[in-house]
């Protein structure tokens, strides 16, 4: 786990932002979390660093359930940063949430964490360029026919790449938006009523899929797959 606060170079092209991201990390440094939490939480535009440190904060202040909202936060922007991913683990963890928040089919998980394993920015510049190296071989087949296996091979392996790109971004633009409990426990019921049978229970950190919005509730699916409805203010959307 690293709780330092992380620097955000990109910050140095904007003074006064950068100035005020150094003071948030100062009163982290200070042990103020309430308010770095709060330093962090007014800076605009956020990257994954800022969304990183603010998670610290609200650590700091024994919130694991915020603190993990901001580490997913982070982690959609940097999806292969060592010290987020640790984090997010042990945030986790610490709510007993780890097994909660991971698809029990193996497929499943490994189809969606190698989705999550780059941005959406990141799969679409795959994308683009597998189809330019598979239209490329093709054109290659055409004019340089003594090379025609060797460019065979690229086009299919450029085509293997493109179609791969091509799911896991359609994936992602196409997934039910996500979010977190926030509250120690939310009963998820088999209607929208307060006087609905539970369903389940989802306890404070876990992940769930928004499906259906009726304002003051949602249709939400654990990565189980059970769904229910939950009150709208027991949860925080991961994309802001």
């Amino acid at each position: 786990m690293n709780w330092k606060p992380l620097l955000c170079s990109l910050l140095i092209a904007v003074p006064t932002l950068a100035d005020e991201f150094k003071s948030a990390n100062a009163l982290y440094d200070a042990g103020k979390f309430a308010e770095a939490a709060a330093a962090y939480a007014q800076l605009t535009p956020k990257s994954a660093h800022i969304y990183f440190n603010l998670g610290n904060a609200w650590f700091r202040q024994d919130k694991p359930g915020l603190a993990l909202l901001n580490y997913e936060r982070a982690r959609r922007l940097a999806p292969r940063d060592p010290d987020i991913l640790a984090n997010l683990k042990f945030a986790q963890q610490r709510l007993g949430v780890d097994e909660v928040n991971t698809p029990a089919k193996p497929v499943v998980r490994f189809f969606r964490n190698a989705a999550r394993s780059r941005t959406l920015a990141e799969w679409a510049r795959y994308e683009v360029s597998a189809l330019w190296v598979t239209l490329l071989a093709v054109a290659g087949c055409i004019w340089r026919p003594k090379w025609r296996t060797g460019f065979v091979v690229v086009a299919v392996a450029a085509a293997l790449g493109w179609t791969a790109a091509t799911v896991a971004l359609v994936n992602e633009v196409t997934a039910a938006p996500e979010a977190i409990v926030l509250t120690a426990k939310a009963e998820a019921r088999f209607a929208p009523l307060a006087d609905a049978t539970v369903r389940f229970t989802a306890v404070e950190g876990t992940r769930v899929a928004i499906h259906e919005d009726r304002g003051q509730w949602l249709l939400v699916e654990r990565a189980d797959g059970q769904q229910g409805w939950v009150p709208a203010d027991a949860v925080t959307r991961i994309k802001e």
